[in-house]
């Protein structure tokens, strides 16, 4: 098969989870025989054109300075060039992800008569995200793109699932749910010298929904209790400045570190030497970060909110707190920073049902079955 995959961005140069979902697809699908074409936003310094573990890169459009951030403009260049590529090429199958990608995308494919499959990660209703900076607008947008007549979406778990029937009309026979997965086979073989006794990590976009400003609001009180307590923040966004200002206001510069730019074993590392990884976000289609989390057996702490439900079970593999708990948050840290046989059994757990539930092995047996059957 030829197969189209449309994104905003690609790995290495934008390491979001999203980007490694697909990455991580498209290399198997590559080395299954098929042809796979990455069309994506061009990333200042990056080439037009590049192979990356056997799959063809195309960096069309705008030229994108600081990702994620883009204007509108640079959003209306990449549509219209997306439209024009796939106008001009040939494909099997395209997989367009969220959410530039959509329109053009299926526009161009109803055109071509080609299938057309959305990946939506997860879904705001009205709820804020980076790509555009009026909710209002979001909403009416991104409701307009979810309810096109795609000829399927896969969507990372049954929450964002059951938002897309309930809230947008989506038609449920239209909907697959195929979890995101992890490399258990590269993970385990990534090694550390030791662990780091309460050292806490954050890793994902640095936007409002993922709320780390309250992971550092309970730092500052458990510095009182323990008084090496470290974090690491690890990702970018437009929020950034922000928690540097707001961890000098708290005076926690000896407490919190900040990182990006991170290779993929640099960042499983950085997972493997904490104690716990903390994910306060209040929408999450799947959360690959916690899956991750699993596969270095280490236990996780999030809020109770989208896909994470289906990823971490309370008291299993970590633990669930209602969103905007920052009490129960620190609690729950704490008792994971100073309980060690705790935190090395749900660790474990963790890693089982990785192993059980979300492997690429998994994932691309689910995707093909959908592309195949077109």
């Amino acid at each position: 098969m030829k197969i189209a995959i449309v994104s905003d961005f690609f790995v290495p140069h934008y390491q979001g989870g999203g980007e490694r979902r697909y990455f991580e697809i498209a290399k198997r699908l590559v080395a299954q025989g098929h042809r796979v074409d990455v069309i994506c936003m061009k990333i200042e310094g990056t080439q037009n054109q590049e192979t990356i573990d056997g799959i063809k890169v195309y960096h069309i459009g705008p030229v994108i300075k600081n990702p994620p951030h883009r204007s509108s403009l640079d959003f209306m260049k990449f549509i219209l060039a997306t439209f024009r590529w796939i106008i001009q090429h040939n494909y099997d199958v395209i997989d367009a992800q969220t959410y530039a990608p959509l329109f053009p995308s299926f526009m161009a494919g109803k055109l071509k008569k080609t299938p057309v499959v959305a990946t939506i990660h997860d879904v705001s209703s009205g709820g804020d995200d980076q790509w555009i900076q009026s909710s209002k607008t979001a909403a009416m947008v991104e409701k307009f793109l979810c309810r096109l007549p795609y000829d399927k979406i896969i969507t990372v778990s049954n929450a964002t699932k059951k938002s897309l029937i309930e809230n947008y009309g989506t038609n449920e026979n239209r909907v697959e749910v195929v979890y995101n997965g992890v490399d258990l086979e590269l993970i385990d073989s990534v090694k550390i010298s030791n662990q780091q006794e309460n050292n806490l990590i954050f890793v994902g976009r640095l936007v409002p929904h993922k709320h780390v400003d309250h992971l550092l609001r309970v730092i500052n009180l458990l510095k009182n209790e323990i008084s090496d307590i470290k974090l690491v923040i690890v990702g970018q966004g437009r929020d950034k400045e922000n928690l540097i200002n707001l961890t000098r206001q708290m005076n926690l510069q000896r407490h919190v570190k900040f990182l990006d730019n991170l290779s993929y074993e640099e960042l499983i590392k950085e997972i493997k030497k904490s104690s716990v990884l903390v994910l306060p976000s209040t929408r999450e289609g799947f959360g690959m970060v916690l899956a991750e989390a699993g596969a270095c057996k280490i236990p996780v702490v999030a809020y109770a909110s989208g896909g994470v439900l289906e990823v971490v079970e309370n008291g299993y593999n970590g633990y669930l707190l209602e969103p905007y708990d920052l009490e129960g948050l620190g609690k729950k840290i704490k008792l994971l920073c100073e309980n060690h046989s705790k935190s090395t059994k749900l660790g474990l757990n963790g890693y089982e049902k990785v192993q059980r539930y979300f492997t690429w092995d998994i994932v691309l047996k689910s995707i093909l079955n959908i592309y195949q059957n077109f």
